[in-house]
């Protein structure tokens, strides 16, 4: 089974999704025999390398809200991610651009780091507070998530993988999707949003019942 997984590094409830799918897929029988894919989504495809604002101005900015309201939706969020073992530290943000970021992950697509280098550029922005396109800082979590320096370098040092980060983002765009993060499940079930552990496992356990079901009826 294969669980395709639109997210932005600088989105807190793909966070929230990523840890919140690992919880399920604990808890799901047949983990053993499932894919996940990785696929790129921009919030904002033309933010800066490095934005000057804070998270809480650009926020206030973008969605109209005050402080107080800003520093109410942080702790909901953060007492969600200590549920899942997830960090937010919102105090230490860098927002920017995290295409790059995107460019790296495809790189490590189908390989046994793709899992921890996910997980740890999520942790380098929303825990470290770290900037997500400067290279440094990708680079010494492709190393921390086991990829090959020299695959790193050359990814970094040239626009390899930018049109199959493209790709997802339209591909996201053909689906109808909207927002993430979303997960879709054998290409068929769309689950849309950070849905809570048990909601997921529900649409696991559902989804391997109907590839089961098909794959029985077509071997009888």
């Amino acid at each position: 089974m294969q669980i395709d997984l639109w997210s932005d590094f600088a989105c807190p409830w793909c966070a929230l999704g990523f840890y919140r799918l690992e919880a399920a897929l604990r808890q799901f029988a047949h983990a053993d025999e499932v894919t996940v894919v990785h696929r790129a989504f921009e919030l904002d495809p033309r933010a800066p390398a490095r934005r000057t604002q804070s998270m809480t101005d650009m926020l206030a900015s973008k969605y109209g809200m005050n402080p107080a309201q800003i520093h109410a939706g942080h702790e909901r969020l953060a007492a969600l991610g200590t549920e899942v073992g997830l960090e937010f530290r919102f105090d230490r943000a860098q927002t920017g651009n995290t295409f790059d970021a995107h460019r790296l992950a495809r790189a490590g697509r189908g390989t046994a780091a793709e899992s921890d280098l996910v997980k740890g550029l999520f942790g380098a922005y929303f825990t470290e507070g770290s900037l997500l396109s400067d290279h440094e800082v990708l680079a010494r979590v492709a190393a921390e998530a086991g990829m090959d320096p020299g695959t790193v370098a050359s990814v970094l040092g040239s626009e390899a993988y930018a049109t199959d980060v493209r790709g997802d983002e339209a591909t996201a765009r053909d689906l109808g999707i909207t927002g993430v993060p979303h997960f879709l499940i054998n290409g068929k079930w769309s689950v849309p949003g950070a849905q809570d552990v048990d909601t997921l496992v529900l649409a696991l356990d559902r989804a391997w019942e109907r590839t089961e079901g098909v794959e029985q009826a077509a071997a009888s």
